[in-house]
């Protein structure tokens, strides 16, 4: 919880400039900050310092009162209560794990994200059918809330056939032990008029659990799926390209679905990863990630930490593991011929 409350401190004020004079009432001292950090890392030291000053709780108490419609606030208040709050299931890779990432942004990478972001209008009748086909697949994901002994966490998964759902190996391994309980909320979403949708909750059979640590997969049956929710594909043979654009159904932060589409380049391509800078967030592993086509491509797992390049604003480079090797792993393992 304590990691979570980095990362959620960290995407509310992203800069020193935002962050030191938040904190200086508080206790801490601008000169005393190290120049140049990450927004992980300089919230990693802030929360140090204010430890020392005993002014950890006020920081937060200031942050929710400064966000109050932030979708995390419903966490600082479970820290604000004392009580236990699911944090974001995280990747655990090993050195020379295929799971293992350089999360480092290029200066091209980085540029990315602030080229223009209109399109000539003759291409909006592609982004529609992009987006109508990306949106026809979005009831195949849910939010999975998973347990173990160490813990609440969550993640995302998506249905890849009659009563397996596909998710991350840390969403279903959190710390790398195996989780007692799962339940999987479909239509955790809004309708068109902002109403929120009714959540259908399935509850996850964790004796079928299987996955793999080096590629990040995992699946666990779930009974009682609704016959309407798409089964999505995995098309072995279909190759991502550096510069094609990615579209990502996902529940940042175990909160109500999302789709990413904006500065969402594919930067880099490897024998079993795809890199990429569409938008997620902690809660986002296990998300589908799409072509323009509304091609399944990869499978999301981790996101780079936020840095500055070049004198931007932050940003943070994505990976996913191509869905060709899960594809490989899963019939391998007799689980999806």
């Amino acid at each position: 919880m304590a990691l979570e409350l980095v990362r959620v401190l960290a995407g509310m004020f992203r800069t020193e400039r935002e962050a030191v004079p938040f904190t200086s009432p508080f206790g801490i001292d601008e000169l005393d900050v190290p120049p140049g950090l990450s927004p992980f890392d300089l919230w990693y030291d802030l929360l140090r310092k204010l430890a020392v000053q005993g002014t950890v709780r006020q920081v937060v108490l200031a942050a929710r009162d400064k966000f109050p419609k932030n979708p995390h606030v419903a966490f600082l208040n479970a820290l604000l209560a004392n009580a236990t709050a699911p944090v974001s299931a995280e990747p655990m890779p090993k050195e020379g794990d295929s799971v293992a990432f350089n999360d480092s942004v290029t200066e091209p990478e980085a540029l990315l994200f602030f080229d223009d972001l209109t399109i000539p209008v003759g291409h909006v009748v592609n982004l529609i059918a992009t987006l109508t086909k990306v949106t026809a697949m979005a009831p195949a994901v849910c939010l999975l809330r998973v347990q173990n002994p160490f813990g609440s966490y969550f993640g995302t998964g998506f249905r890849i056939s009659p009563e397996l759902i596909l998710t991350n190996h840390h969403v279903l391994f959190p710390g790398n032990s195996v989780a007692t309980r799962v339940q999987a909320d479909f239509g955790f979403d809004v309708a068109a008029d902002g109403a929120a949708l009714a959540v259908i909750s399935r509850a996850g059979d964790v004796g079928t659990i299987k996955g793999e640590m080096p590629d990040d997969w995992a699946v666990i049956e779930i009974a009682n799926m609704l016959p309407e929710w798409p089964i999505l594909p995995l098309d072995a043979g279909l190759t991502p390209q550096v510069g094609d654009l990615t579209y990502i159904l996902q529940h940042p932060g175990g909160h109500q679905k999302r789709l990413g589409f904006v500065r969402n380049t594919i930067s880099d391509v490897k024998d079993g990863v795809v890199r990429y800078l569409t938008d997620t967030e902690p809660g986002s592993s296990g998300a589908p990630v799409f072509d323009t086509a509304g091609r399944l491509i990869a499978l999301h797992h981790a996101g780079g930490r936020p840095v500055e390049v070049a004198g931007k604003p932050p940003v943070a480079k994505n990976e996913g593991i191509r869905i060709s090797r899960v594809a490989e792993r899963l019939s391998t393992n007799n689980i999806l011929m």
